[in-house]
């Protein structure tokens, strides 16, 4: 079980506690690619011719094994960088491939630009088959026929005549790359029936806890209209399949960030997701054309509900995360979120000040349903009363008793309502704050530097247990209840100690306004009559 099940389910128990406290008081995941989508190619630029290009010849060799040789004379190694605002991606000639990509606007914890490819790895390498070999272009040393400082373009002609280019162009919006394959054969070459595209470096890890990108770390891929994710642990079974279909995607993710393949002009007919020395990897396959070029968008960049979307709709899905029932509460406190850090700099502030809007908003439930407490526990005299006169007789003790509550207009679960229907913001607003790159390395005052991850020192969690000590006292007068205003706040300490940083300070300004919010109730409160 992961950390995010081991999680929930502790929220879970939490929500347990609370509704039993409520009632028996006084009554009253090495990096994973990600599935990719499809998206429109609109001004993608076409291969360009291969005139005076270096022949190489391929040997055949045994079907399972597909290497390369060169009879043309040596090309050198040499690499290309294409750079914007907000990228910096580094290419190999050795296979036409990607070999570094920095994102500018995301930092390590080191200060460092976050970059995506691992050390020594190399993406978006070919294979392929012409005449029943297998070859494997990773092995091969392109030439470089154009490059200017927003593309730059690959070809390579084999001895048996067939052209293979590969185009690179930065996207205008920034978010990747645009990616052209030309193949071009002569009559006397076979192609097989698809090749291949691999994203075999998986993706690196750029968080302080290594074990945040772990959990997540994964393989995804778009079937239709489903989304499938294979993390790290369930690749490293080596009997997984193929997985033939209309694919729209694949790609490799970690916590934060997605490398994603997505055919624009048609889909690929099979993914295979797995593990490459330890790294998650992706192969995509699409139809081999005898003639003509396939445009790929590669999408390198943040899990982010806004950005995803914008370059294909259903890459968006990537981003949605907790109990699908509840993902439209998610984007509904997503959007509050970022809202109010429009004109609020600060997202601490920002979660104060959310904090207090859903207290105001649940207001009225929580006054009814204290004040239904209140009167439950001035109606405990009674109830024990009936209890002694009737405790032969089950079935006259319970019509006595819903008499007694209905004389009096008492919901006696009214108290348990307004908790019930705040879980939902509760677990919404964990899975904000545990997900959302936006909440990623966003600071507070002093200490909390990230409230996204646990706090350090635990001061939040110890800060929110004592105001649930005192919120706990002001509402349990049952001696037999009195237990729980012990027990209780340090189970909670103990339950947050490893929730985000921002679920603590919500939860710690939550019961800091249940206290006034009682002290109302309790001012104002009327006994009932008899």
């Amino acid at each position: 079980m992961d950390s995010n099940k081991r999680t929930f389910v502790a929220l879970i128990l939490i929500l347990g506690v609370f509704v039993a406290f409520q009632y028996l008081s006084p009554k009253g995941q090495a990096p994973v690619q990600p599935p990719q989508e499809q998206s429109p190619a609109a001004g993608l630029p076409e291969a360009e011719s291969t005139a005076g290009q270096p022949e190489a010849t391929i040997v055949a060799q045994t079907p399972n094994r597909a290497s390369v040789q060169e009879t043309a004379p040596q090309i050198p190694v040499v690499q290309s960088t294409l750079e914007s605002a907000d990228l910096r991606a580094v290419f190999s000639n050795q296979g036409a491939c990607l070999v570094e990509y920095d994102l500018k606007g995301y930092k390590l914890p080191d200060g460092q630009a976050v970059q995506l490819i691992p050390e020594n790895g190399r993406a978006l390498t070919m294979d392929l088959a012409a005449n029943g070999v297998p070859v494997d272009l990773s092995q091969y040393a392109f030439m470089v026929s154009e490059e200017t400082d927003r593309s730059v373009t690959y070809q390579i002609k084999l001895g048996n005549g067939l052209i293979v280019k590969k185009r690179y162009a930065v996207l205008d919006n920034g978010s990747g790359l645009a990616l052209n394959i030309y193949l071009e054969k002569p009559d006397n070459v076979v192609l097989g029936r698809s090749y291949n595209l691999f994203w075999n470096c998986g993706l690196n890890f750029t968080e302080k806890d290594q074990k945040i990108d772990e959990n997540e770390y994964a393989a995804v891929s778009m079937l239709g209209q489903k989304l499938e994710t294979d993390k790290a642990k369930k690749l490293a079974n080596p009997d997984i399949d193929e997985v033939p279909g209309d694919i729209i995607f694949s790609g490799v993710r970690t916590k934060y960030f997605l490398a994603a393949m997505i055919p624009s002009n048609k889909k690929a007919v099979a993914v295979k997701q797995g593990l490459n020395d330890g790294r998650v990897s992706s192969r995509l396959s699409l139809k081999a054309e005898p003639s003509g070029y396939d445009s790929i968008v590669v999408y390198l960049g943040p899990i982010q509900h806004q950005i995803l979307a914008g370059v294909f709709p259903q890459l968006d899905k990537v981003a949605d995360t907790g109990w699908k029932p509840l993902q439209p509460v998610t984007r509904g406190i997503l959007w509050l979120l970022l809202f109010l850090h429009s004109f609020i700099p600060n997202y601490g502030l920002v979660i104060i000040l959310f904090s207090i809007i859903i207290k105001l908003a649940f207001f009225p439930l929580s006054y009814k349903g204290m004040k239904s407490m209140k009167h439950m526990q001035q109606l405990q005299p009674k109830m024990k009363k009936i209890q002694e006169q009737y405790k032969k007789d089950p079935g006259k003790l319970n019509q006595e008793t819903m008499a007694l509550y209905k004389k009096h207009g008492v919901n006696p679960l009214g108290g348990c309502l307004p908790l019930l229907l705040q879980m939902p913001v509760f677990f919404a607003l964990y899975s904000v704050l545990a997900n959302t790159i936006e909440l990623r390395q966003a600071p507070f005052i002093f200490w909390i530097n990230d409230l996204a991850i646990k706090d350090p020192y635990y001061v939040l969690p110890a800060l929110m247990g004592i105001a649930m000590f005192f919120q706990q006292k002001m509402t349990t007068v049952d001696p037999k209840q009195k237990f729980m205003i012990y027990m209780m706040p340090p189970f909670m300490v103990f339950i947050f100690s490893s929730l985000p940083a921002g679920l603590n300070l919500y939860w710690l300004i939550y019961n800091i306004l249940s206290i006034g919010e009682q002290y109302i109730i309790h001012i104002r409160h009327k006994p009932i009559e008899d």
